[in-house]
């Protein structure tokens, strides 16, 4: 019996929830320190489901059959299961700024506003109506530049933690960089059956 959609995302996100909530407890409770515990913790369990649905259809032209077509399948759950992640994530950052005064370079809140704006346009076009309505190109366009976007965020972000975490962000730059080699070689395989036929 095939999981539901929406038993797939509410699950997710209250794993999200109950994570940051535990996190923000372990680091200080209702303070800075917490909150910002449960943001970081929020992110990176938010970070696995994005590359997941980022690279589903480059694992599935790859090699098909197997889990890698089961995901492609399910990419639409999982992007939005990724993006319900997402926001609990959002609700600790706000809880952040609005509540300690932590704050960051304008550049950050325009280009994270930005993603989350990103986010939720693909996550409200992740429907068949949608797609009628914007028609394929233009609806894989919106989530194709969703799709950049966000990794790029998610890039910059653990890149420049490299050196004070490496045993955090060392491993999600590892799976951004295979993330991008696959999104390369399937455009290299598409190509040369296209040539072929």
């Amino acid at each position: 019996m095939r999981t539901p959609t929406w038993t797939i995302v509410l699950g997710a996100a209250l794993a999200a929830l109950i994570l940051g909530l535990a996190f923000m407890q372990a680091f200080g409770g209702w303070t800075r320190d917490g909150v910002l515990a449960g943001a970081a913790i929020t992110a990176r369990w938010a970070f696995p489901w994005f590359i997941a649905a980022w690279s589903a259809s480059s694992l599935a032209k790859l090699w098909p059959g197997g889990w890698r077509t089961a995901l492609l399948r399910r990419r639409r759950a999982v992007g939005l299961a990724f993006a319900a992640n997402h926001f609990v994530h959002l609700g600790f950052v706000v809880a952040a700024v609005s509540q300690f005064g932590e704050t960051r370079p304008l550049f950050v809140y325009l280009a994270g506003g930005g993603a989350y704006l990103m986010i939720a346009a693909m996550a409200l076009t992740s429907n068949d109506a949608a797609q009628r309505w914007m028609g394929p190109k233009g609806w894989r366009l919106l989530h194709a530049m969703g799709g950049w976007w966000v990794l790029i965020i998610f890039a910059n972000s653990y890149v420049a933690r490299l050196m004070a975490k490496p045993a955090i962000a060392g491993p999600a730059v590892v799976l951004i960089v295979a993330a991008l080699g696959l999104r390369i070689a399937a455009a290299v395989k598409g190509r040369s059956q296209a040539q072929a036929a």
